[in-house]
């Protein structure tokens, strides 16, 4: 994505109006590729809820289970400012269940946390990493 779509895309992830900023976001998970990992980690990070959960979904479709460890972190960021995170969960468990080996090792890796949040949500999200039958 070049900057200029980059900060056309935001800027309409940033309106009040419900509608652009929703089809903003479905235009970033559609859009973005590896090289907007950078900017998509800018964003995990920022102080807007919707920005984060915005940026939670290209981050997990594009980096996988590597992208574990920073996902739930600003996961557990959304529930300590008081939001039910229900597009970052969905998000979260759609990684797990599509890709349960990679995530199991990681989650697994990230239950032994001494942050007892992160542990706490690596376990949880370990119950989604059933491989299919």
């Amino acid at each position: 994505m070049t900057e200029g779509e980059w900060e056309d895309l935001v800027q309409a992830l940033r309106q009040d109006d419900a509608n652009i900023a929703a089809s903003a976001a479905e235009r970033l998970q559609k859009r973005a590729s590896t090289e907007d990992l950078p900017r998509l980690r800018v964003l995990l990070n920022n102080d807007d809820i919707f920005l984060r959960e915005a940026a939670a979904w290209p981050i997990s479709e594009l980096a996988g289970s590597s992208s574990l460890h920073e996902l739930l972190v600003a996961y557990q960021r959304g529930f300590d400012e008081g939001y039910d995170n229900d597009g970052f969960t969905t998000a979260l468990v759609e990684l797990a269940t599509r890709d349960p080996i990679g995530c199991r090792d990681v989650l697994l890796h990230l239950a032994e946390s001494p942050t007892p949040t992160l542990r706490d949500n690596a376990a949880w999200l370990l119950d989604f990493c059933k491989p299919a039958k």
